[in-house]
Order: C-alpha cells, then sequence, then structure tokens
C-alpha cells in the first residue's frame, strides 16, 4: 500500500468495502493503479486483484526495462514503441528459441525482425536441424513455395522442411 499519495478521493476497489463510495484512497504498491480505503480491504480483495496487478506489475517493469535499454543503445522509443514490441512476441516469441526479454528487446531494437533475415535464420535452423545442407537457393524456394500456403510461418516452414528433405 503505497500511504504518500494521498491526495485524491477514489472509489474502493473492494467490491465488498463497507465505506461506501468516494472514500479517502490508498493506492496499491504493486500495479500503482488500484485504490482502497485501507488496508484491511486490499486484503480482503487481494484474490480478485493479485493476476491484475503482478500483470500490471511486470508490465511496468518490462516497460521500464524497454526504455533503459533503447536509452543505452541510442534509439528513440517514437520509432520503436513498447507497444509494438509487446505486439511483436504476443505472435511471434513462441516460434522462437527460449530467451531472456532483455535478449529479444535487443534484438528488437537491432531491427533485425524488420528483415527477411528473420524467415532466413529459423528456416536455415531448421534446415540444419534437420540435417539437411542450407544455401540461399533453398530460402528462394521456400519463399516463391510458402507464398500459396496457408497457416503461420512455422507451420509452413516445418511442412517446407519436411518435403525438401529429398532435395538437400
Amino acid at each position: 500500500m503505497n500511504h504518500h499519495n494521498m491526495s485524491h478521493t477514489y472509489f474502493c476497489c473492494n467490491s465488498n468495502c463497507p465505506h461506501g463510495e468516494n472514500i479517502y484512497a490508498m493506492k496499491c504498491g504493486g500495479c500503482e493503479t488500484s485504490w482502497y480505503c485501507g488496508k484491511p480491504c486490499q486484503q480482503a480483495d487481494w484474490h480478485n486483484h493479485k493476476p491484475e496487478c503482478r500483470d500490471i506489475a511486470r508490465r511496468h517493469l518490462e516497460k521500464e526495462l524497454f526504455h533503459i535499454i533503447a536509452n543505452s543503445q541510442g534509439y528513440d522509443i517514437n520509432e520503436y514503441p513498447f507497444d509494438d514490441f509487446q505486439e511483436f512476441m504476443k505472435h511471434e516469441s513462441h516460434l522462437y528459441t527460449p530467451r531472456t526479454t532483455q535478449e529479444w528487446m535487443e534484438d528488437w531494437f537491432g531491427g533485425w525482425y524488420k528483415e527477411e533475415r528473420v524467415r532466413w535464420e529459423m528456416l536455415r535452423n531448421m534446415f540444419h536441424n534437420n540435417g539437411m545442407k542450407w544455401s540461399l537457393d533453398a530460402y528462394a524456394l521456400y519463399r516463391s513455395w510458402s507464398e500459396t500456403r496457408n497457416g503461420n510461418r512455422c507451420q509452413k516452414m516445418k511442412e517446407f522442411v519436411k518435403i525438401a528433405k529429398p532435395l538437400f
């Protein structure tokens, strides 16, 4: 509970608050978005608020790390917005090997996700992992073949590696 930020009147987030509306509230110290009239109400509501609080707090920390990395590498966060990074992670992170959030952010700022290089490296790794020799010709063949296929990138690459194995 953050006691130093008590300058406003808010509704207590505990739906069973006995104090009614427009109470003098204190902000949750974890997420800093929910308000309670006091520690008893916060504790009573913790089972409801806990998942949201931890998710918001994690997002705040990730955003802070994102800005630190952007500043340390000299990148403009208007050109590389955190929300775009979050959207990218939501759709792409499951396709790659496990990495830390910081590694993903450093690569994001490096711009590798914008290039064709992402597909190229994924497919090259699939070839190597399946004992196949890699070449740029293989990638060109994949590009022309995959344009007519449905499915996500990873599914298409797996299918291509399976059918191309005898050729390489």
